[in-house]
């Protein structure tokens, strides 16, 4: 049995909704005392998610994604699959190029002095906006089966939790990046909050009908 160590609405909810979309067994853990020596040795800054499997303990989102995929079918192409290669990179794009990033639109003192803390958001908010265009545009061009909606692998669970962050915050904020200026996105996130699992998660963390497109963030 698996046990997923969440905060409601942070990154544990890709794992989350992975877990459920493929019906994989799990228990969940509120990590409310994250600065615990037994908590940093699963996760050595202390950040969501960690996870503990039967044969050791992960962290990094990322990471656990890539780990189910090999454990369980259907997670993502499977490893002699030739839609591997594209997914891996694909995955990893949206890592370094989309979520790297929002955290720099979310915690710009993380990065940068007080007096470059606009500068900062908004070179983040550039890079962003380039690389959704850029996925935007992969998936209208080559509709992979494992980016849509209807066939969804752990990919569209992670990127639409980075876009319902970012279609939460205030129109105002430089972070708030809507997804309807991302057509073929938009379309799968739509898809995406009417499966179980998006609804399953929506209940078990508060989160509201409409969980990627109009969410409310927490």
């Amino acid at each position: 049995m698996y046990t997923l160590h969440f905060v409601p609405d942070w990154a544990s909810l890709a794992v989350r909704l992975t877990l459920e979309e493929f019906q994989i067994p799990y228990v969940a853990s509120l990590a409310e005392q994250r600065d615990t020596p037994e908590f940093r040795k699963m996760s050595p800054l202390g950040l969501i998610p960690a996870f503990s499997t039967p044969v050791g303990d992960m962290c990094e989102t990322v990471a656990i994604l890539l780990w189910l995929s090999d454990q369980h079918p259907g997670v993502a192409p499977a490893a002699k699959s030739p839609d591997r290669a594209a997914y891996l990179r694909w995955l990893l794009f949206i890592n370094n190029s989309i979520h790297s990033h929002i955290l720099s639109l979310f915690h710009p003192e993380r990065v940068s002095s007080s007096d470059s803390t606009d500068a900062t958001m908004q070179n983040a908010r550039n890079q962003v906006q380039q690389a959704l265009s850029i996925v935007n545009a992969m998936v209208t061009q080559d509709q992979p089966s494992w980016f849509q909606h209807e066939t969804p692998s752990a990919i569209c669970y992670y990127l639409g939790l980075l876009m319902r962050w970012m279609n939460g915050f205030d129109a105002t904020h430089p972070a708030h990046i809507p997804s309807t200026n991302y057509p073929a996105l938009h379309s799968m996130l739509k898809g995406l909050e009417n499966r179980r699992a998006s609804r399953a998660c929506a209940e078990l963390e508060g989160l509201g009908d409409t969980i990627f497109t109009h969410p409310t963030l927490l």
